[in-house]
């Protein structure tokens, strides 16, 4: 109602102006003057007011808790600020604070959870790194690290990852090899894993290999991994139900064994242990 009165007043006012704004006299001027005064202090009554209806304790507090439900940890704080500045001798207040003390102590608490988790994972990478058979070229200056597991030989059915060192430079590498009694001539090669799938890009001349002995024959690949694909293999090489398949002419699946599956993990961690310079 207050705010229609004000609405009122303010044409009531202007009506006022243009009536007589061809030549107002003293009196006029000074009863414009005096209702812009009454108005003045109406327009400042009803800015209280809806400041104290955005702003006020009752306000404040709810939102306060909303905020807290939430987890809105950001608002609670602002809150929190805007609470102690004004309304500090306010009942509600002391809950409030109340709030940001958990705020505070929840905060804490997850900032030390993470802390001794980025350190767990910083140890783990570290062990990893350590584990890894380490064979150092001094005529390339080139430092291999590979899974300790078994020795990855082209005429063995098996995939693997290794990783080159030289000077401040790092490198990833995937190694698959098929083994068996006939060619299966492939010209794509895939590592798939709970329906997730990823091509492995070859240059079937410059990265394919190709022997035979003795009735044997096999067929490999050693290609540089991308980081899209090693974000691929993390998750890969958790999973019981990670394969490896090559397809060409005919095709060769084979679920990776644990020791495969273990050895890819433990190179990556070392790799990253390595990367970021961790000692």
């Amino acid at each position: 109602m207050k705010h229609k009165k004000i609405i009122i007043s303010i044409v009531t006012s202007s009506i006022i102006a243009i009536i007589q704004g061809c030549g107002p006299s003293q009196a006029d001027y000074d009863s414009i003057k005096e209702k812009n005064k009454e108005l003045q202090s109406e327009l400042t009554e009803v800015k209280q007011e809806l400041d104290d209806c955005k702003h006020g304790a009752e306000k404040l507090h709810a939102k306060m808790k909303r905020a807290f439900e939430k987890e809105d940890f950001t608002s609670c704080k602002s809150i929190f600020s805007e609470m102690e500045n004004r309304h500090p001798d306010s009942e509600l207040f002391e809950e409030v604070k109340s709030i940001y003390a958990k705020v505070i102590a929840i905060e804490k608490k997850r900032e030390e959870e993470a802390r001794l988790k980025a350190e767990r994972e910083k140890q783990e990478k570290l062990k990893a790194l350590n584990k890894l058979r380490k064979n150092h070229d001094d005529v390339s200056g080139n430092t291999w690290y590979k899974n300790p597991y078994f020795t990855h030989y082209n005429n063995r059915n098996l995939t693997s990852i290794y990783f080159g060192q030289n000077g401040s430079s790092e490198w990833l590498r995937l190694k698959m090899s098929y083994h068996g009694d006939d060619w299966i001539f492939f010209e794509k090669a895939y590592l798939s894993y709970d329906g997730n799938t990823k091509e492995i890009p070859f240059d079937k001349y410059d990265d394919k290999e190709t022997e035979n002995s003795g009735g044997d024959v096999w067929e490999w690949i050693d290609v540089s991994v991308s980081s899209e694909i090693e974000d691929f293999l993390k998750e890969f090489a958790k999973s019981k139900n990670a394969k490896m398949r090559f397809t060409g002419k005919y095709t060769k699946t084979r679920i990776l064994t644990y020791n495969e599956r273990r050895g890819i993990l433990d190179v990556l961690k070392g790799y990253d242990a390595l990367k970021q310079g961790l000692k």
